[in-house]
């Protein structure tokens, strides 16, 4: 499916909405895609998880290769509700981070860490943000650890790491 062009916000008093602008309301951009195959990351570096399969893509924003990034589609710059996470083997050593970048830049406080979980037991790591973007804008989860050597990525079961995110605003404060 192609990007929309999203509606005309500034409404005047007595203006009638719509189809289309309530269409766009009630049906707003969004994505997710999670990792299907096992990624291997290396100690103490920030390295981009690759979400293989898409689940949904209202505008395709998906790149269409990988790691699989996703794009702010032209007309959609605002507020985005951007969730991930990351899902790692079990290892009880260290600490494990997920994070979300944009424009291969980490956005600000969207970072997250915690202590492994014991041996055995997969630690999963979500992050959240609702930063500003815009059209061009490119999303990607990363991962970080420091187990003391590689680690690899959870996709078994039903909690693979995933990146999703929505339009929750067209306004630009």
């Amino acid at each position: 499916m192609a990007a929309r062009t999203p509606p005309v916000t500034l409404w005047t008093a007595g203006q009638r909405v719509t189809a289309a602008q309530l269409q766009f309301l009630m049906n707003p951009p969004m994505f997710r895609m999670y990792q299907s195959v096992s990624q291997s990351v290396a100690g103490s570096t920030y390295v981009q998880i690759t979400c293989d399969i898409s689940e949904y893509d209202s505008d395709s924003g998906r790149s269409g290769s990988t790691p699989w990034s996703f794009t702010i589609p032209a007309g959609m710059s605002g507020r985005w509700r951007l969730t991930g996470m990351v899902s790692w083997t079990g290892n009880a050593t260290g600490v494990r981070i997920a994070a979300l970048y944009k424009n291969g830049t980490q956005i600000n406080g969207a970072n997250a860490a915690v202590q492994a979980a014991p041996a055995g037991n997969a630690t999963n790591v979500l992050v959240s943000s609702t930063p500003t973007l815009s059209a061009g804008d490119v999303i990607g989860l990363y991962g970080w650890q420091n187990s003391g050597g590689s680690l690899s990525t959870q996709t078994g079961g039903s909690f693979p790491s995933f990146l999703e995110g929505c339009l929750v605003s067209l306004a630009n404060p």
